[in-house]
């Protein structure tokens, strides 16, 4: 349920939404002043004009945007109040326009740089490109044109539930690109945007499908979903998914799925939404249980086979050897796959006849002894080993290496690190391959194989000697870029020593935060994916250093569970290493991580046994880090006491490392918390102290997000002792702070202490504003804090709608009194 009416009719998103909120018609009409009858009719359609004022009044009492009320209002008044539809946040005709910075995440918000603006919610568009040159499967375009037309007249005769498209066939049929082609089509008709997840069910690079769990992490990022409301079990991610897409018409495509039990979990309730399968098992269960309509994909027709030749061959090329056409077709098993390695071939070398192609892969053919009698996979050996062998050795030599990377994707620099050789060389080399039809650039710059593909490549002969040079550069590239990009974003946060690079190896350096942060997030799944390989193959200085590298990253953008995931493997391979550093780092890390997901026994645990381990090495920055986020545990467990006396000892260990800038930050951390303790313990003129240090020292050595927070407490200190002017220069300066580094969360925060300071001061439209956008921002990270600033909204809109009442009722009175003293100056008038 959207905070804008989006797709659903007005009158039944505003009684979800008064629902929603726990309210009666009855409570409903005592907060807005608005009568019990004209919510019902409000609510059942039956108002098509009603008083702007009246639905804004109703907004503002369900704690709602203001842009809500904007858009409500504009289609009542357009004469859809009872079915036509609203546009959503993010949709031409809403009041709120889609922008987003470099600097955030997908599915993420945009603040805008004054309070009370609404925050524009990004609508996740996650489809990748189209292929080129798609030809053919005109039945199958109608067909699944037809599902969604049957679709569409269930729902008027309210029998629909989700719609599922099921794509099967062999590898390399097309499925994928039947699917995007139709998927993009179709994709004005889901104006709530489209997810798309590779569910790698049969990818030969990753040795294993991927976890529903991880994709639906990731859907729910997308969405805007704050990671602190994940739950930690399949089943609850999958409940909340279907949540958060109720009454949304969205399409998400599942790309190569292994078997129905994957799919199961990924599939909405909502039958506004489309979902597309492909997969090369059968998924009739799917069909059988939630309804969906397969299409099983054979290969092209000889005459679309031929069709998508001509086309992309040429006419007059085809047109001079029409009979080679035919052959070509028919030796490529009509697979489009083989077609379009078939097609680049030729493009290769355009003076090439296309009949002496097909007799050379007639010969190479027999030569082969392909896999399987009757699998169309075998032409398309055959086709790949024709287009290999006649590569440039470096391009050729790249096409090996690249079977060695774990994927999903690979950038120009990557490569070059992977191949040692520069990045010019390795684009040549990229754009070789690309051309060949066995490479894809899925985004400009990126690479990825077809499963197929990646298979054949993996199967080429590399010497055991530069397959693990090969992965030690890959793995330097990584660590190394990680690393790089951690300096750029984190400034300041304390950072572990890395081995030299191997030769050949060339990581990206970063301009700016920006493009940091764009490089972990293009980055993210190959990270996980080379920690993996790291663990499994023994590079165990690699697969502990990557994980600890990207801690603070993970905390930051919320990836609890992946960074556990990683974490465990960094203290398996600490341990088979013998580094004792290595498993200190990891342990912190995972003590930081089940505090975050709220299993504080092991978070605990987890530090204790890293504060033990940075004591022995005589780490002090370690062990103060450590305890910094040992006091944090305490901290959201509500033990203020305990979480202080913590503090107070990184305090004292601070000192014992003067003039390093890591240790200044763990020292500016441990004041501001010290501050907050000492806020929740009563203790007002020493928080204040300690948020004037930790300013102090923030500002010293550039900490921009600990000076935001410790401001933050500072105005609520100074808010406690009643300098309320004081206290808004103080949230007004973290505002600045958090919106300049785009911190969606602690912005919230700051603007629910800023509307509480407003209402102090009797400000009551700055606090609404103030708190409008604190509630708009949590509502779209789905944080449960945002529940207490709705309440904070409905309890102000109330004293305002009390007031109407209250001023209504004094000009009454007073209006009533000057009728008495007319009629009496009447009376008086008469008798004289």
């Amino acid at each position: 349920m959207g905070l804008h009416p989006g797709l659903a009719r007005p009158g039944e998103w505003l009684r979800q939404q008064r629902v929603a909120s726990g309210l009666t018609q009855e409570d409903l009409a005592e907060r807005s002043g608005v009568s019990v009858r004209a919510i019902a009719d409000l609510e059942r359609g039956r108002t098509r004009k009603p008083y702007p004022s009246s639905v804004r009044a109703l907004v503002r009492a369900l704690g709602l945007p203001e842009t809500a009320g904007t858009d409500l209002v504009a289609r009542y008044r357009a004469g859809n109040g009872g079915t036509g539809t609203v546009p959503a946040a993010g949709q031409p005709g809403a009041a709120g326009r889609d922008r987003a910075s470099a600097d955030e995440r997908a599915g993420g918000a945009v603040a805008d740089d004054r309070a009370g603006r609404a925050v524009a919610v990004t609508v996740p568009r996650q489809l990748p490109t189209q292929v080129p040159h798609f030809a053919g499967r005109a039945g199958e375009l109608a067909q699944l044109d037809g599902v969604l037309d049957e679709a569409a007249s269930d729902r008027a005769t309210g029998g629909a539930g989700v719609v599922i498209s099921a794509i099967g066939g062999t590898a390399g049929v097309g499925k994928t690109a039947l699917a995007l082609h139709w998927a993009h089509r179709v994709a004005h008709r889901f104006p709530d945007g489209q997810l798309y997840a590779n569910l790698r069910g049969f990818d030969a690079g990753s040795g294993r499908p991927a976890d529903p769990s991880d994709v639906l992490r990731g859907f729910l990022d997308a969405l805007g979903v704050h990671p602190e409301r994940l739950p930690g079990d399949a089943e609850g991610l999958a409940a909340l998914y279907r949540s958060v897409l109720a009454g949304r018409r969205m399409l998400v495509l599942l790309d190569n799925a292994a078997d129905v039990a994957q799919v199961r979990p990924l599939l909405p309730a909502s039958p506004e939404c489309l979902v597309i399968v492909t997969s090369r098992r059968e998924l009739a269960a799917l069909a059988a249980r939630e309804g969906a309509r397969l299409l099983q994909l054979d290969v092209l027709s000889e005459t679309e086979a031929n069709e998508l030749l001509v086309a992309r061959l040429g006419q007059e090329r085809a047109a001079a050897e029409p009979w080679a056409v035919t052959e070509l077709a028919a030796l490529c098993a009509r697979l489009p796959l083989a077609l379009s390695v078939v097609v680049a071939r030729a493009a290769a070398a355009p003076n090439l006849p296309l009949s002496s192609l097909a007799a050379e892969l007639t010969e190479l053919g027999g030569r082969l002894d392909a896999l399987d009698v009757g699998d169309p996979a075998a032409n398309v050996r055959t086709v790949l080993s024709l287009s290999y062998r006649h590569l440039p050795p470096s391009s050729a030599r790249m096409f090996r290496l690249l079977g060695l990377h774990p994927g999903p994707d690979i950038s120009a620099a990557a490569a070059a690190s992977l191949a040692g050789v520069t990045v010019p060389q390795a684009r040549a080399a990229l754009r070789d391959l690309t051309r060949a039809s066995l490479l894809m650039e899925v985004t400009p710059g990126r690479y990825a194989f077809h499963d197929l593909l990646r298979a054949y490549a993996a199967e080429q002969e590399t010497p055991a000697e530069d397959s693990a040079s090969t992965t030690r550069r890959m793995l330097d590239h990584y660590l190394h870029a990680a690393h790089r990009a951690h300096q750029v974003l984190y400034p300041g946060r304390e950072l572990i020593g890395l081995d030299a690079l191997a030769p050949g190896v060339s990581p990206e350096a970063f301009g700016g935060k920006a493009a940091a942060l764009a490089w972990l997030e293009s980055e993210y799944q190959v990270l996980l994916k080379v920690t993996d390989v790291a663990a499994r193959d023994g590079f165990d200085a690699h697969a502990w250093r990557l994980p600890v590298v990207l801690w603070t990253f993970h905390n930051v953008c919320g990836h609890w569970h992946d960074g556990t995931r990683l974490h465990r493997l960094a203290l398996e391979a600490a341990r088979r290493h013998g580094d004792r550093s290595g498993q200190a780092h990891a342990l912190r890390g995972l003590g930081s991580f089940a505090m975050s997901l709220g299993a504080f026994e092991e978070a605990h645990e987890c530090l204790a046994t890293a504060q033990t381990l940075f004591s022995e090495l005589g780490d002090n920055l370690g062990l103060a880090r450590t305890n910094v986020i040992s006091a944090q545990t305490f901290e959201v467990q509500e033990r203020f006491a305990e979480a202080l006396a913590v503090m107070d000892g990184v305090l004292r260990l601070s000192v014992t490392v003067p003039g390093d800038p890591n240790m200044a930050l763990v020292r500016a951390s441990a004041l501001n918390g010290s501050a907050w303790n000492s806020v929740k313990l009563g203790d007002l003129s020493e928080a204040r102290a300690f948020c004037q240090q930790a300013i102090e020292l923030c500002q010293a050595i550039g900490y921009s997000p600990g000076e935001a927070g410790t401001w933050d407490t500072l105005g609520v200190v100074l808010q406690r002792l009643g300098a309320h002017d004081e206290a808004v220069r103080c949230f007004l300066r973290a505002v600045t702070l958090d919106r300049e580094m785009g911190n969606r969360f602690d912005l919230a925060m700051v603007l629910a202490h800023l509307g509480e300071t407003y209402v102090s001061i009797g400000d009551v439209r700055g606090a609404r504003e103030a708190w409008d956008e604190s509630l708009l921002i949590l509502r779209t990270l789905h944080h449960p804090a945002g529940g207490a600033v709705r309440r904070q909204l409905s309890a102000l809109a109330g004293q305002a709608a009390n007031a109407a009442r209250e001023a209504v009722a004094a000009r009454e009175a007073v209006a009533a009194r000057e009728a008495v003293a007319v009629q009496e100056a009447a009376a008086d008038a008469g008798a004289a």
